[in-house]
C-alpha cells in the first residue's frame, strides 16, 4: 500500500535549518538597524541645527555625512546658513547706522532743552524726548522682528487711553473720539508697547473711518477694547490681508500701513489678539483682547 501523504508542516523543519533561518534573520535585522542608525544620525544633527537656527542661535556648520542624499541636504543647509548669517550681519550693521542717525538729533535737542530756564517746561520736553527715543528704539526693534526692550510693569490703561483720546475730544477735537467704559485695574505689560498698540488702532480708525468710538469691557479674565469707526468697512475675504504691510483696497490711494500689523504683534507678545469685524450698521470694529489670567 502507498505511504500516507504528509505535509511539510507535519514533518517539521530540521533543527539546523531553523537555527540557520533565525541567525540569518537576526544578522539581517542587526544590519538594517545599523544602517538606519548610520543614516539617522546626520539627519538628527541637521534637525537640531535647523531648530537652533530658527531660535536665533549661532549655529556651526553641520558635518556632511551619511548617504549621498543626506550629504546633499547637509551641504544645502550649510549654504543656507552662511547666506542667512551674512544677511543678518549686514542688516544689523544697517540698523546700527540708522539708529545712530536718528539719535543724533535727539541728543542735540536734549542739549538745547537743558538751556531752558523754565524747569517745568524743561521737564515736559525731557519726558517727550525720552518717549521719542523709546519709540524710535521700538520702531527699529519692530522692523528687526524682535521684541521692544521694556520691562513688564503694571500699566494704567485708563491713563494711556486718556492721553491718546484727549486731543480728539470735544470741543478741541470736535468729538472725533468717544469712549465708554473704564479699565478696572492696572494691566501687567510693557507701557510704551501697549500705548503704541492702542494708539495705532485709534489712529487707523480716524484715518480710514473719520471717527472712532471706543468701548471697554474689563473683567477678571480679560481686558477688551473695541474701536469702531464710521468708514466703509473691509470686504470679508480681505479682513486678514489688512494686517499685511501697505495693504490697499480697491479705490484707496493709501494703504493701511504698518499700524494694524504692529498692533497685532504687540498683542501677541502679551498673549492677546487683535481681530476685525464689519458692523451691520456700517463701519469696521477692531477688537483688542488682552488676557488677565493665564490658564
Amino acid at each position: 500500500m502507498p505511504e500516507p501523504y504528509t505535509s511539510l508542516e507535519e514533518q517539521g523543519l530540521p533543527a539546523q535549518q531553523v537555527w540557520f533561518i533565525v541567525l540569518t534573520s537576526g544578522f539581517l535585522l542587526l544590519f538594517i538597524g545599523l544602517l538606519v542608525h548610520w543614516q539617522s544620525r546626520p539627519l538628527k544633527r541637521l534637525a537640531r541645527a535647523a531648530r537652533d537656527l530658527s531660535l536665533g542661535a549661532d549655529v556651526e556648520p553641520v558635518a556632511e555625512g551619511g548617504g549621498s542624499e543626506v550629504v546633499e541636504v547637509g551641504r544645502a543647509f550649510n549654504t543656507m546658513r552662511e547666506r542667512i548669517s551674512r544677511y543678518l550681519t549686514e542688516r544689523s550693521q544697517l540698523f546700527s547706522a540708522i539708529s545712530h542717525d536718528l539719535r543724533t538729533p535727539i541728543t542735540r535737542l536734549r542739549l538745547r532743552v537743558e538751556l531752558l530756564e523754565d524747569e517745568t517746561l524743561q521737564a515736559k520736553f525731557g519726558r517727550d524726548l525720552d518717549e521719542l527715543e523709546l519709540l524710535v528704539k521700538g520702531a527699529l526693534q519692530c522692523v528687526k522682528d524682535t521684541d521692544i526692550h521694556e520691562n513688564i510693569e503694571p500699566v494704567d490703561l485708563n491713563h494711556v487711553l486718556d492721553c491718546l483720546v484727549e486731543p480728539y475730544l470735544a470741543p478741541i477735537g470736535n468729538g472725533r473720539v468717544t469712549q465708554q467704559g473704564r479699565a478696572l485695574a492696572a494691566y501687567p505689560g510693557k507701557p510704551l508697547a501697549l500705548k503704541r498698540c492702542i494708539g495705532n488702532l485709534i489712529d487707523n480708525a480716524l484715518k480710514y473711518g473719520q471717527n472712532a468710538h471706543l468701548h471697554i469691557d474689563d473683567d477678571e479674565s480679560a481686558f477688551v477694547l473695541h474701536v469702531d469707526d464710521e468708514g466703509p468697512g473691509v470686504p470679508e475675504q480681505r479682513l486678514e490681508q489688512v494686517f499685511e504691510p501697505h495693504f490697499r483696497l480697491a479705490g484707496q490711494q493709501q494703504g493701511y500701513g504698518l499700524g494694524l500689523g504692529i498692533a497685532r504683534n504687540i498683542a501677541h507678545s502679551h498673549g492677546g489678539e487683535v481681530s476685525l469685524q464689519n458692523l451691520r450698521e456700517g463701519g469696521l470694529r477692531v477688537t483688542l483682547q488682552l488676557p488677565r489670567s493665564v490658564d
